[in-house]
């Protein structure tokens, strides 16, 4: 499976990296803002997307993810340090959001990204 990571930190794109290379997952591109993540998705069409909430530039993870949902139909998986799910409402997030704590768990994502994949059917 094709993924693009949508992330600013390092730390983060390289765990994910390392994680996903574990499961049989190829990262096709990685983008450090919002407007980044909706251009090389439209460019390269994933089959999912892992997006940071807090992004550089203008567009937030949030607003990138909308976006990518509503131009591509692409399922997103949105990833925070805060994953209480007081924080996490008052992030602006869908109810229906697939959230991963960072740093990412490989047996957390691996179930995230087949549950992304079976609701976007």
């Amino acid at each position: 499976m094709n993924i693009l990571i949508a992330a600013n930190e390092s730390k983060t794109i390289l765990n994910l990296k390392t994680t996903l290379d574990n499961l049989k997952h190829t990262v096709v591109a990685v983008a450090s803002s919002g407007e980044e993540a909706v251009q090389k998705v439209g460019n390269l069409n994933p089959d999912l997307v892992l997006i940071d909430i807090k992004l550089k530039g203008e567009m937030s993870g949030v607003e990138a993810a909308e976006k990518i949902k509503d131009l591509y139909k692409i399922p997103v998986i949105f990833l925070t340090i805060f994953i209480k799910n007081c924080l996490i409402k008052s992030l602006g997030l869908p109810e229906d959001a697939i959230v991963l704590s960072k740093p990412v768990n490989q047996e957390h994502l691996e179930y995230s990204i087949s549950r992304a994949l079976s609701e976007m059917k």
